[in-house]
């Protein structure tokens, strides 16, 4: 193969990681929004966050037909094809994280976080900067092609669905002591199950990026033999 089909296709795959980093930091920018919305309840920031979806989504499906073409014109083997393939996967989870910031904001149009109890706006913005932190643990180890951090990211995720079972029980302790704010109160389910679901997408990206590093798939059995070197 000649240096200059090599270095063709090495442009391609760079524009391939270039493009799932850069919609990883919008997606990671609509969570820090996220925040702020919660913290202040910016119906206005609320409303940017749903119009800059569509950015999130373009990027994707540009990162979806390169890296199809990369697999029809290359066919790439071993690395370069884990690469290629998990791109897909990867575009495809943080256009979901995009998907859930949208969700949460139009859920904080609709409903009123002022008759939420502090508590719970607390726990739910201590929720937002978990997922963040997940996901920019895993986009950083995806950047850097290591898979340490993800490992942490895939082994915390019992972590974020506990405080996600915690902030349930808040709202439903809150509704019972304000019934009248029934219909303010019943968004917040929905934006801490939103939450949920981008980490659970930080944990599927922890995934592909530690297959794409070692080639190997993590499983049930994998979690039981990590679990078991971790254990002191």
């Amino acid at each position: 193969m000649s240096d200059h089909i090599v270095s063709s296709f090495d442009e391609e795959l760079n524009e391939i990681t270039d493009g799932l980093i850069n919609m990883g930091a919008l997606v990671l920018a609509a969570l820090r929004s996220v925040e702020e919305i919660l913290k202040n309840n910016d119906h206005n920031l609320a409303q940017k966050i749903i119009d800059n979806d569509l950015q999130i989504n373009d990027l994707g499906q540009s990162i979806e037909i390169k890296a199809f073409n990369t697999l029809a014109s290359r066919q790439p083997m071993a690395y370069d094809l884990r690469l290629v393939f998990s791109a897909v996967k990867m575009s495809l989870y943080l256009e979901r994280c995009g998907d859930m910031c949208k969700g949460i904001s139009k859920r904080i149009l609709k409903g009123d976080l002022t008759k939420a109890a502090p508590n719970t706006i607390e726990s739910l913005v201590t929720l937002t900067n978990r997922v963040h932190e997940n996901l920019s643990l895993v986009l950083e180890d995806y950047a850097a092609r290591t898979s340490e951090k993800s490992l942490e990211v895939w082994r915390s995720d019992s972590e974020i669905d506990s405080i996600y079972s915690d902030i349930l029980m808040e709202i439903l302790n809150n509704i019972k002591s304000k019934p009248e704010a029934i219909e303010a109160l019943v968004p917040l389910f929905f934006i801490a199950r939103y939450l949920e679901r981008v980490g659970d997408q930080a944990t599927n990206i922890a995934e592909e990026t530690h297959f794409i590093v070692t080639g190997e798939v993590l499983t049930d059995e994998k979690a039981i033999q990590i679990e078991n070197e971790t254990t002191f």
